[in-house]
């Protein structure tokens, strides 16, 4: 299946995203499971050449229940790698999933760029994403750093058919912080 390692990508914006997929995930069906993770800044050449010979030494070995997973994966803006798979919507398997997971952790100790936790949130400011933590957001939103437009980053999305559609960034307003902070957000806009 198509290989990341081909297919390391800049893309602009996410919503243009349908051409830069054309490569390492145009076999897979809307429904195959996706997994986001996002690094706490871009990649180097030398950072994306490692991650790129660890994952496609981990590929051949990725099985559940004793057959070869089909996958794929890429890196977006440098910075949120991405893989796809085929069957786990339908036919999940733990462990297999853990062993991914695993995998891609441990490449990120070895790049010493651990991946994003939960607390954090990734934006897009002045073109490029930014890594706003969950304790820093009322302060953005109050200096207006951060407003209802500011896109958000979903890494939470399940499959390919939501990265496909555009779902990757939402405005703000169309999100969970424009709901926790709907009264500091009217109060800007009026």
């Amino acid at each position: 299946m198509g290989s990341g390692l081909s297919t390391l990508t800049h893309m602009t914006h996410f919503t243009a995203y349908t051409g830069g997929m054309s490569d390492a995930f145009s076999t897979f069906p809307d429904s195959a499971r996706l997994w986001l993770m996002a690094f706490p800044r871009p990649l180097d050449e030398g950072e994306k050449t490692k991650l790129a010979a660890g994952f496609e030494a981990f590929r051949p070995h990725w099985k559940t229940h004793s057959e070869l997973i089909e996958s794929a994966w890429m890196l977006l803006e440098d910075q949120l790698f991405v893989v796809v798979e085929a069957t786990m919507g339908t036919s999940p398997s733990g462990c297999s999933i853990d062993a991914m997971l695993r995998q891609s952790i441990k490449l990120a100790v070895l790049l010493e760029l651990p991946f994003l936790d939960a607390q954090s949130i990734v934006v897009r400011a002045a073109g490029k994403l930014k890594v706003v933590a969950k304790s820093e957001l009322e302060a953005l939103l109050q200096n207006a750093t951060l407003d209802a437009a500011t896109p958000v980053i979903d890494l939470g999305l399940l499959e390919l058919g939501q990265l496909r559609s555009g779902q990757l960034e939402r405005p703000l307003a169309k999100t969970w912080i424009a709901r926790k902070y709907r009264t500091l957000l009217e109060s800007r806009v009026g």
